[in-house]
């Protein structure tokens, strides 16, 4: 019988459900603990209002249950890079135990969704009972359910993030072209993204036309012969892409150190592509 299978509504069990919630606002840590006290009197609560207090609070294996803000500000990590962190800082037979609910105001980014995608897709982390709350228009009956159904049962809570997903505005594009707009954002050159993502430098032009034409940005071959543009084309595309919502900070800080770590073991051929190392080294 696994720990989840002893626990009940009442909180009947050998040991106080376990519980960490990381918000950067104190109104919402106060909100859900409210909440959660409220019908499971005896839960354990432990609270952070950043990164770091998190990591320090899960570093007690007995904590088993997580509930996270994915914005925890511009400057700071995303509460999916926090999850990644504790998830990889345990051994796997305790990740198999970890329930995570993640709460945001900003439910249908869809970089966050591409972000929580990512972790929930990634096997190395075995995940397998997590959660996602709508933080602004979600009543606290739907949030208790919620976090009983993660927490209490071990069940996944997964239908508003699939219903946002469903809907946002990133599944106009492919996969290949969501990952082209990141690479464009972090600065890779189209050689570059043609090495990362295995493509010839004519198919990455390619991607990218098509990019202009999905996001209303007109390519140099609108442009009359010999007469310069107003707008260049690629950083048009960033601005695009932020203000749609298809990349926030969050997604691009993960997303470099994630291109950085790449670059440290599978660095291209000699004479193919300049990687500068004092990029590879900044913090």
């Amino acid at each position: 019988m696994t720990k989840s299978s002893e626990r009940n509504e009442a909180g009947a069990e050998a040991a106080p459900l376990a519980v960490l919630i990381a918000d950067d606002s104190a109104e919402a840590i106060e909100q859900f603990s409210a909440w959660i006290k409220e019908r499971w009197p005896q839960t354990r609560l432990l609270t952070a209002q950043t990164p770091e207090e998190a990591r320090q609070q899960a570093a007690d294996p007995a904590v088993e249950n997580f509930i996270l803000d994915l914005d925890f500000g511009t400057q700071r990590e995303s509460g999916v890079v926090l999850a990644r962190s504790i998830l990889e800082s345990r051994p796997p037979e305790q990740r198999q135990r970890m329930r995570i609910l993640f709460r945001t105001v900003h439910a249908g980014d869809p970089g966050y969704l591409h972000q929580v995608e990512r972790l929930i897709a990634d096997e190395s982390h075995n995940l397998r009972v997590w959660g996602f709350l709508d933080k602004g228009a979600v009543p606290k009956r739907v949030a208790q359910n919620a976090f009983e159904q993660v927490c209490i049962y071990g069940l996944s809570f997964t239908d508003i993030f699939n219903e946002r997903l469903k809907n946002s505005p990133s599944k106009e594009f492919s996969n290949l072209e969501f990952t082209t707009v990141i690479y464009i954002c972090l600065g890779v050159t189209n050689e570059g993204i043609g090495w990362l993502i295995g493509a010839s430098r004519q198919s990455v032009e390619r991607i990218i036309t098509e990019l202009y034409r999905k996001l209303g940005i007109p390519s140099r071959r609108d442009v009359p012969r010999g007469i310069p543009a107003l707008l260049e084309g690629r950083t048009r595309l960033c601005f695009e892409a932020v203000s749609r919502g298809l990349v926030n900070p969050h997604l691009l800080r993960e997303e470099d150190a994630a291109l950085r770590r790449r670059m440290k073991t599978d660095v291209p051929r000699l004479g193919r592509l300049h990687v500068h190392r004092g990029w590879l080294e900044a913090s």
